[in-house]
């Protein structure tokens, strides 16, 4: 039963988190996230390339895209299940503090390893001239997923 909670919870994080950037994209012309390119830096995997200069740049992947989607889900899936255990050990109902905690602790995974491994902008995104910018988007968006992640617990509770 956890492992459902924690699927769904995830799912239902990782949408609302899309639908938001989308939104901003749609009201406001912030760039939506680059899954392609995800999905780019992650299949290079398969090459041993694990350190990217300029990910825009490097050969297409077949399929890159929907591999980077399919790698942002699993990612929000397993943060969903970890805030479901930690959820079920420490408290009787849902928690909006533990979810928030989890989607802090999850734009961490973006600050300390997509940023400077995939998209070569340093740790904390310290090469980048709108490096504020992209750090207070990236921590709005997750504080969001952290959202997502209580209500989708709330639902399946």
């Amino acid at each position: 039963m956890l492992i459902i909670q924690g699927l769904i919870s995830g799912v239902i994080a990782t949408i609302i988190f899309d639908i938001f950037q989308l939104s901003l994209n749609y009201a406001y012309g912030v760039d939506k996230p680059k899954w392609d390119l995800i999905g780019r830096y992650f299949l290079g995997y398969k090459k041993g390339i694990y350190t990217r200069i300029t990910i825009a740049d490097d050969e297409q992947e077949e399929n890159e895209l929907i591999f980077g989607y399919v790698i942002h889900y699993l990612i929000g899936i397993i943060y969903g299940i970890f805030y479901i255990s930690l959820n079920l050990l420490m408290f009787n109902h849902p928690s909006i503090l533990l979810a928030y905690f989890i989607g802090f602790i999850s734009v961490l995974g973006s600050w300390c390893y997509l940023m400077p491994f995939a998209f070569n902008l340093g740790f904390f995104a310290s090469k980048s001239e709108n490096k504020f910018k992209i750090m207070s988007q990236n921590l709005i968006a997750h504080f969001v997923f952290g959202t997502g992640l209580f209500i989708g617990l709330y639902a399946v509770y």
